[in-house]
């Protein structure tokens, strides 16, 4: 029963964390050049695409994960959602820097 779990709450816990960057983000795709944050455009776009990134690869890494546990090797599954979890935790990092130094 613990196990069962673990196994539920880790996707449950990432899906969480995975689509909370991606509702701070949702207006960054307008970006006319103009900020009215504390950072310049440029580097908004560039904290911005590292968001993008760093989700795309959290995204990747959980599918790997899951894969990996389909076959039976969960340490393995396990070791890549940690990093899913990690890359995440990039992209909310970022998207908060955003939030805060550009959106103003």
């Amino acid at each position: 029963m613990r196990n069962s779990r673990k196994v539920l709450t880790n996707p449950l816990l990432f899906s969480v964390l995975l689509f909370h960057p991606m509702l701070g983000l949702a207006a960054t795709k307008d970006i006319d050049g103009i900020t009215d944050g504390l950072w310049k455009t440029a580097d908004c776009m560039k904290v911005s695409e590292h968001a993008g990134v760093t989700l795309y690869w959290s995204g990747e890494l959980l599918k790997k994960a899951d894969a990996e546990r389909k076959k039976g090797k969960e340490k393995l599954s396990d070791e890549l959602n940690k990093g899913a979890m990690f890359f995440s935790q990039l992209s909310a990092n970022a998207a908060k820097n955003f939030e805060v130094f550009c959106k103003g």
